[in-house]
């Protein structure tokens, strides 16, 4: 009977429970529950661009509501207003703050979401602040009213704050200098407009833990029924649910410490295991510099290729490092980012005469490749006529190699070389010198984590390009080819233009066979010259390939490119026939014009000194016709090869032959260096260089413009150097001579006094092709017109100071002049007495600074002024100021008298810019500033 009653008042306890629970929840749905969202508490809870409110707590009290069946109302307030209208009731439920012993006075909160890190982010200038304890005397920016204040004034007293109406005030705070540190969460707000400006100036690395707290959300102290049911959605909500949403937003569950990071272990020096069994190699170091950069723990999971894709599908691992390009489209996970470019090249060994052997599309035989190796369809494509075995090891493959089983081997390079080091074949294998597959390696995330994939992207543009040029340099033994600092130089091309490049990879490029050293064959087959180490140049900041097509003479070749037959050509002058048929790039090269004649007609001759004389040409130079009418007594004969031109001059059949001096001195010392000479044709124009380009491809046009503006004037240099040079051993020794003549007698001494004449001409010969060389060097550094210095020079001539002034904290000064009222002049009495005005500007620009610093013509009217070693800007004043009197002063000119101005902008390094390019943009905007205010007058950088 005692069973039956103690059933029965439980059953009734029971049902009049869950009719209060029923009761109590109808409450809540006869109107909207409102919820304060704070406008910047990103990722959380912020306002989005459209105004709504979004972030992962919007996302997770949408979720709750639908568990409830009820309305919410988001409103988006001021973090204070977010506080004071919860606390009062105005607003029902706080979307999340942290707990702090002040709001347990005012609020009740839920159980936790999760324990949020709090941090102190310093800017990246004060490098030997790494502790709290030094942070004192910064100014420290915080926003009023949040948990932050609370925490600072209770363990940091001394701390000296300033307070911010809101996190984007604060940010805006930082980014104008008012403070050297400020609190903030794990993450800077990606919706802040200048988020990546505030991330170089306070990056993750800076930033210093300084306490832990619950991380919640809360409702009035007068309220408790509500955290009931707040509490009792919240229970519905599973842990896969609430991880959803995380990574959704945080690319990672907020529970997790730290991502881990799937790779392949074998594969050093990109990635492997050590000897203690760490992991090491390139990529495991550049993801170290991620995490440094972004704040974010990584943790290293070693695996296969095959197993490292379904690890990361099944959520055993979050990312993996570097996966192979064509292996992406099947391996069903997201791209995130390119992680590197790895080169494969071909290995085989060397015959009896030092030679490697010719590999190209025609080539027979067999190659081995690792049987698991990405790029073997590739190979298949490029060889056709190879025949690829697949091997498990590099000890199976190069026994086989020496065997003569196969002729190459290919791998990835530095892996290779890697691999060749260690087996002690570096006197049996070399490399072929061409890079045959660019194999692009990316990091991989779950398909379904979009927001991770940002996050690594995110990252990676954190990572200053020195320091991961510096990782290059540790571990890869040709670290100059290394992908990084090739990208420091690969072209800026627009979307549009990298889909061109994707669709058009290989591109038909035509050279002349036997035209050295501008392009021609060796002896193993392949293409060399100065027109083949810009192509190289060109197709590492491009991403195109170039494949060559022979030909034996320039006008073939040249209706070749206008039949499309090829796409492209080198070394072609600009005329206005040709610009009908083709399209042309910008110059890329400049030689003078020679003439190719026997001796005996005399040394230092002028084009003058032809005239009534037969010269040669090569069919298709645009020289042609500008020699028939500017020098109609001269005769032309057409020949179709330079070879054919020179055997004209020695069988005196035409006086002499046309050529640009670098082909020129090949073909003389190859054919003759004793019974030719040459002479410099002065009167006629540079021979410039640009690629021809087919008419209907003006994406390629564009390309190849933006890879040439990235050529810079050292590695030119280094080309022209290579490839056109004056070997000085041509003499004989003179004691060597005598000491002969006595030895054998008076005849042999009559001899030798022929020899030594004999000598001294070639001596003349050779100090008049120096003369030539330097002659050469100075323009393509200087301005024809002037004499200045022209842009390449500035450009390195500036960057040289910059490097300097920024080790000995010393100023320097970038002043950019336009001539106000040259304009007039150069209209009202042509090109000539404007030619003649621009070289007395230059003459009295060049008499008002030192040595040490720098004039430079930039073009048109427009000159800089390179001023070094400043101790302050009054320095630059003073310049600028005397510049503008020397100008204003009368120019005496062959049509009478002549009056102008200037205007001039001036950027001060460091201040306004700590590259290059940035000191010039600052003084050119500046020097329009004062065209726009009236002329005559020189202005700083405020």
């Amino acid at each position: 009977m005692l069973q039956r009653i103690l059933y029965l008042i439980l059953t009734l306890t029971l049902i009049s429970l869950s009719y209060e629970n029923v009761a109590f929840g109808q409450s809540f749905k006869d109107r909207p529950i409102t919820i304060a969202v704070n406008k910047t508490s990103y990722p959380y809870h912020y306002q989005a661009k459209n105004g709504e409110a979004t972030g992962i707590n919007v996302d997770l009290w949408k979720l709750w509501a639908e568990k409830q069946g009820v309305d919410v109302k988001f409103k988006v307030l001021t973090w204070n207003e977010t506080i004071e209208q919860v606390a009062s009731g105005q607003i029902d439920i706080h979307a999340g703050l942290a707990s702090t012993q002040e709001r347990l006075e005012k609020f009740l909160f839920t159980n936790p979401f999760f324990i949020q890190d709090n941090y102190i982010y310093v800017h990246r200038e004060y490098s030997h602040i790494k502790s709290l304890d030094k942070v004192q005397p910064l100014t420290v920016g915080i926003v009023a009213g949040s948990s932050h204040v609370d925490v600072i004034k209770r363990n940091y007293p001394n701390f000296n704050l300033k307070y911010y109406a809101s996190r984007f005030d604060l940010f805006d705070g930082a980014l104008k200098g008012e403070i050297a540190a400020f609190t903030n969460l794990e993450r800077l707000s990606s919706n802040y407009p200048r988020v990546k400006e505030l991330q170089l100036l306070f990056p993750a690395y800076k930033r210093m833990l300084f306490f832990r707290n619950d991380y919640g959300s809360a409702v009035s102290a007068n309220n408790p029924e509500l955290l009931k049911f707040i509490e009792q959605g919240l229970a519905k909500i599973t842990p896969q649910e609430r991880s959803a949403i995380e990574k959704h937003w945080l690319g990672l569950d907020k529970n997790t410490n730290a991502l881990a990071l799937v790779y392949s272990p074998d594969l050093l020096p990109y990635m492997a295991i050590s000897s203690t069994g760490r992991p090491t190699g390139l990529f495991i170091d550049i993801w170290r510099a991620w995490s440094e950069h972004t704040g974010q723990p990584v943790e290293f999971v070693p695996q296969s290729f095959e197993n490292a894709v379904e690890l990361v599908k099944s959520g055993g691992a979050d990312i993996l490092i570097a996966y192979p390009e064509h292996l992406v489209e099947s391996s069903g996970l997201r791209v995130a980012d390119r992680t590197y470019r790895v080169d494969i090249k071909a290995y085989a060994q060397r015959d009896a005469n030092q030679q490697l052997p010719i590999l190209n599309a025609s080539t027979v035989g067999r190659a081995a490749i690792f049987k698991d190796a990405p790029y073997i369809k590739q190979l298949q494509e490029r060889f056709p006529k190879l025949e690829l075995e697949l091997y498990e090891t590099f000890a199976a493959m190069s026994h086989d190699l020496e065997l003569g089983m196969v002729q190459f081997i290919f791998g990835a390079g530095e892996i290779m070389e890697d691999r060749i080091v260690k087996a002690n074949l570096q006197t049996n294998l070399s490399a072929l010198s061409e890079v045959y597959i660019e194999l692009d390696m990316f990091s991989m995330t779950d398909d379904k984590n979009q927001r991770l994939a940002e996050i690594i992207r995110e990252g990676f543009a954190l990572i200053p390009q020195e320091q991961l040029m510096q990782l290059e340099r540790k571990w890869l033994s040709n670290a100059s080819d290394g992908y990084f600092k090739l990208k420091q130089l690969h072209a800026s091309l627009s979307e549009h233009e990298q889909a061109w490049v994707e669709q058009h990879r290989d591109i038909k490029i035509g050279f002349i066979k036997n035209w050295a050293p501008v392009e021609f064959e060796d002896e193993n087959g392949e293409v060399v010259g100065i027109n083949a180490d810009i192509n190289k140049l060109v197709q590492r900041r491009t991403g195109i390939h170039f494949s060559y097509v022979a030909y034996d003479n320039w006008n073939d070749m040249l209706q070749a490119l206008v039949k499309h037959d090829i796409d492209i050509v080198a070394s072609a002058s600009e005329t206005e026939d040709r610009k009908k048929r083709l399209l042309f790039s910008d110059s890329y090269w400049g030689m003078p014009w020679v003439v190719i004649h026997r001796r005996e007609r005399g040394e230092q001759l002028t084009i003058k000194s032809f005239y009534g004389s037969e010269l040669a040409v090569v069919k298709g130079y645009q020289l042609i016709d500008k020699i028939r009418k500017e020098h109609p007594s001269i005769t032309l004969r057409l020949v179709d090869s330079h070879e054919e031109g020179v055997l004209a001059v020695q069988r005196g059949v035409v006086a002499g032959f046309i050529e640009n001096i670098a082909s020129a001195s090949e073909l003389i010392k190859r054919e003759s260096l004793v019974t030719l000479g040459l002479s410099v044709a002065d009167t006629l124009s540079v021979d410039t260089h640009h690629y021809a380009i087919r008419k209907d491809w003006p994406e390629l046009k564009s390309i190849i413009n933006k890879a040439l503006a990235t050529i810079s004037a050292a590695e030119r240099k280094f080309i022209y150097e290579k490839w056109f040079e004056i070997n000085l051993e041509t003499g004989l020794d003179r004691n060597v001579v005598l000491r002969v003549g006595l030895q054998i007698g008076a005849i042999i001494l009559i001899v030798i006094v022929v020899i030594v004449v004999w000598n001294r001409r070639l001596y003349v010969e050779i100090q008049m092709r120096k003369t030539l060389e330097e002659k050469m060097k100075h323009m393509a550094t200087h301005d024809e017109l002037t004499g200045l210095a022209n842009r390449v020079l500035l450009k390195d001539r500036l960057n040289l100071a910059i490097n300097f002034h920024q080790r000995n904290e010393r100023l320097l000064a970038v002043l950019f002049i336009d001539l106000d009222g040259f304009k007039t002049v150069n209209d009202t009495h042509g090109h000539d007495v404007g030619d003649e005005l621009l070289q007395q500007v230059a003459q009295r620009l060049s008499g008002c600074i030192r040595k040490s610093d720098t004039v430079v013509r930039f073009g048109g009217d427009e000159f800089v002024l390179l001023l070094t070693g400043l101790h302050n800007k009054n320095e630059a004043s003073f310049i600028a100021e005397k510049v503008l009197k020397i100008v204003q002063q009368t120019f005496h000119l062959s049509v009478g008298q002549a009056n102008i101005g200037c205007s001039i902008g001036i950027a001060m390094y460091p201040f306004d810019g700590k590259t290059e390019s940035d000191l010039l943009k600052v003084a050119d905007t500046l020097m329009y500033k004062v065209k726009a205010a009236g002329k005559n007058h020189y202005v700083f950088n405020s």
